[in-house]
């Protein structure tokens, strides 16, 4: 029956209690919280999220912090801010239905600090979040990209509303309502990518801010539709194509199989469809020695080599250009050996540019998702092969690869070791928290700390405005 695959979400989000859930997925929802949180701190010199605090500068008095300056905002205000911190580097977490977890974990931390919730029910939301946005996407994704939405904040925002839901305690009915009003909410557009424009990190603050305020509306008494996903009118038909039954497996082992345990993280700030050539072109440099690089082929996925921007060779003046090229990526990668923020602003970088013009992207039907093959040709006229065989799995994000990451982007904007290992220990003991006090305050101290120790080197743009 239609709508049922709604409701059975619902009832899922309104009843996620942490004393049920698999340790496993308790920890796995720490590791995403810490990971999102440390990327946070990463972009305190991005341009947009200063340009997203004085956008509502004042729109709205509340309890929720906003990161980048430390003032207190409503939630749904403090949701925006911080969903467009989070996402401004874009090494976000990933999935093949979007980088949902810079819409949850924003609207998950404004509204549970608004409603004094303790760790555990921050923990219980941002699972509640995942799983709702990610079912909702897992077999709808590749059509609703196909057509030039995002999948980040058009399913993020289901996240953010059920997330915000469990936090506000509705119940399954009016959980209901909440995901059924994000269904008339969600938006992104993907031309970001073919443009060059960087419109694309305040996608991330829309959602969160939309899905609180879906939350908020059915705790009003607001109602929708529990067809608003598959309805002959619903969200499934107008964002995908007619007849495909996007909504079969929504609710499948739901409460047993968790999707979000295949959330994984980013080692660099790129499309995630270029990690692996980021990493094969960083160990053929090495095998390479001292011969230069003539030639490289990268085959990829059909999805992804012909994906927007992907195959974007030039010329390069803003930062969606570079992280979204596969060939800049591996340029940078065989050039520098890594492919850091700073490397990805370098716009005229002689030796990464060098390179550009000799790489060839290649739709490979038989490469699989996430496992480019790289070819290289040598001056010395040797060939060199490298190809991912472990996939997104080889990604996954764990709590010592969430920690070894916080460290890492700590590192890069100057901070000491303890500037983060305090957000780690409040992540680490959240489940038996009884306030998110010294965990949102250790997030101010070290964005206060990395507002001061960054210089505008990390991120240069014509048109930067960080305070």
């Amino acid at each position: 029956m239609s709508g049922e695959g709604l409701r059975a979400l619902a009832g899922f989000a309104a009843g996620t209690d942490v004393r049920a859930l698999p340790p496993e997925v308790v920890e796995k929802a720490k590791a995403c919280l810490l990971y999102a949180m440390a990327v946070g701190v990463a972009c305190m010199r991005a341009h947009q999220p200063a340009q997203a605090a004085r956008a509502l500068s004042g729109a709205g008095a509340g309890n929720a912090t906003r990161f980048f300056d430390g003032e207190k905002c409503d939630p749904g205000v403090a949701a925006f801010a911080n969903g467009t911190l989070f996402h401004a580097r874009v090494q976000d977490d990933a999935h093949s239905a979007g980088h949902v977890g810079v819409v949850v974990n924003p609207a998950a931390l404004a509204m549970a600090e608004t409603q004094d919730a303790d760790g555990a029910g921050l923990l219980a939301a941002l699972v509640a979040g995942y799983e709702t946005a990610l079912r909702i996407g897992r077999d709808h994704a590749t059509d609703l990209s196909a057509r030039g939405f995002r999948t980040t904040p058009t399913y993020g925002v289901f996240g953010a509303a059920a997330a915000a839901g469990r936090l506000l305690r509705l119940d399954q009915e009016r959980m209901t309502h909440a995901l059924s009003l994000a269904a008339n909410m969600p938006g992104g557009l993907r031309e970001y990518s073919v443009a060059g424009s960087e419109d694309f990190a305040f996608h991330a603050g829309t959602a969160a801010q939309n899905g609180i305020l879906a939350a908020r509306l059915a705790a009003a008494g607001a109602t929708s539709t529990p067809t608003a996903l598959d309805g002959n009118a619903g969200f499934f038909r107008a964002y995908g194509e007619p007849g495909r039954l996007y909504a079969a497996r929504l609710a499948t082992d739901l409460g047993k199989v968790f999707e979000m345990a295949g959330v994984t993280f980013k080692p660099y700030p790129i499309c995630q469809f270029h990690r692996g050539i980021v990493r094969g072109c960083s160990v053929l440099r090495e095998r390479a020695g001292a011969a230069s690089l003539v030639s490289l082929t990268i085959s990829m996925h059909p999805f992804e080599a012909d994906f927007f921007g992907v195959r974007f060779a030039g010329p390069f003046v803003t930062f969606p250009q570079t992280f979204m090229s596969a060939p800049f990526c591996a340029a940078l990668a065989w050039a520098r050996g890594d492919a850091t923020l700073a490397g990805l602003t370098d716009y005229r970088a002689a030796d990464v540019l060098a390179l550009v013009p000799a790489i060839t992207i290649v739709a490979d039907p038989a490469r699989p998702r996430y496992q480019p093959r790289l070819e290289v040709r040598l001056s010395d006229a040797a060939v060199l092969e490298w190809e991912e065989r472990d996939g997104a799995e080889g990604y996954v994000l764990t709590w010592d690869r969430s920690c070894a990451m916080a460290l890492a982007l700590a590192t890069e904007v100057g901070l000491v070791p303890a500037n983060v290992e305090r957000l780690v220990a409040a992540v680490r003991g959240l489940d038996k928290a009884r306030t998110l006090a010294p965990m949102l305050s250790a997030m101010r101290d070290a964005c206060r700390a990395a507002n001061l120790s960054l210089s505008k080197s990390h991120f240069t743009t014509s048109n930067d405005t960080s305070v």
